[in-house]
């Protein structure tokens, strides 16, 4: 049930990126529903188990959002993120392979917009 549940959070947060990669040029800020697909990138970049990568940008990002949001939507992220890092770091070899995929594709958008974030953030 544990890899369903995966799989499903894995198609919504495709879905969410695609929406989100159009409102991330547009908006200054992240809705709850993306902010909370970004949490769940966020876990997958600090996962050890699926090998470095550079989180600043995402982290810059999660930083910056998570201080406009309710206890209730910070509270789903932190869920997000934690699952996402757990399945990761209990992941055998081809969902790891899965997972580095969802991390260096689809959740590229918001470790760019962290990025992008800090740098307009310094000017």
């Amino acid at each position: 049930m544990s890899a369903l549940r995966s799989a499903v959070t894995g198609v919504a947060l495709l879905a969410a990126t695609a929406l989100g990669t159009t409102a991330l040029a547009s908006a200054s800020h992240l809705s709850d529903s993306q902010y909370i697909a970004a949490a769940h990138c966020q876990g997958l970049f600090d996962s050890h188990a699926l090998g470095a990568a550079d989180a600043s940008g995402i982290n810059s990002l999660m930083k910056s959002e998570g201080a406009v949001r309710t206890s209730d939507v910070l509270d789903r992220a932190d869920e997000a993120r934690n699952e996402a890092k757990s399945s990761a770091n209990r992941a055998g070899s081809l969902m790891k392979t899965q997972l580095v995929s969802e991390r260096d594709g689809a959740c590229e958008v918001w470790a760019r917009a962290g990025g992008s974030t800090m740098a307009s953030g310094g000017q």
